[in-house]
């Protein structure tokens, strides 16, 4: 019987230890979970995209809770995405204290985050940086020549929606 059962504890505690996202979310409603990356997400009080605008009216600060699709993600670590907002304009997410990434295949997929939306002015040099990263050309590049202030969001957890 022993033997029967180290190896299965083995196995049992090894498959605990696996570094693969979790696929579990915090919920209070019936939505399907691919995976969660850095912190779960509760998926109470969650706003649109569209509607983050809105929700920031007069704010510089928000902690929030967003759902929408991915347009575009670092590709050379997984380390920031892009998103468009309800009128057109991007937003770009980051994670907090740089402590996870997403797969840089993430593109085209539906995620909810738990973060923070700011408003935030972004350099020309870390512009060209997000672009060199997103895999833009040396043409598109040298286009970028003034600093951006949009809003911006940094997220404790993202959970990729099936």
């Amino acid at each position: 019987m022993k033997r029967i059962l180290l190896p299965v504890i083995a196995l049992a505690l090894l498959t605990a230890c696996n570094s693969k996202p979790k696929t579990e979310l915090d919920s209070t409603e019936n939505f399907k979970v691919a995976a969660v990356y850095g912190d779960s997400v509760k998926e109470n009080n969650v706003i649109e995209l569209a509607a983050l605008t809105t929700a920031m009216k007069g704010e510089e600060k928000k902690d929030l809770k967003i759902r929408g699709k991915v347009e575009e993600v670092c590709q050379k670590k997984g380390c920031w995405m892009v998103m468009k907002l309800g009128n057109g304009e991007d937003m770009r997410i980051t994670f907090k204290d740089y402590k996870f990434f997403v797969p840089k295949d993430l593109a085209g997929k539906e995620v909810v985050m738990e973060g923070y939306a700011y408003l935030d002015t972004t350099s020309v040099k870390q512009l060209q940086h997000y672009a060199k990263d997103g895999g833009k050309s040396d043409a598109e590049i040298a286009a970028i020549v003034s600093p951006k202030t949009e809003l911006a969001f940094e997220a404790k957890g993202v959970a990729v929606m099936n």
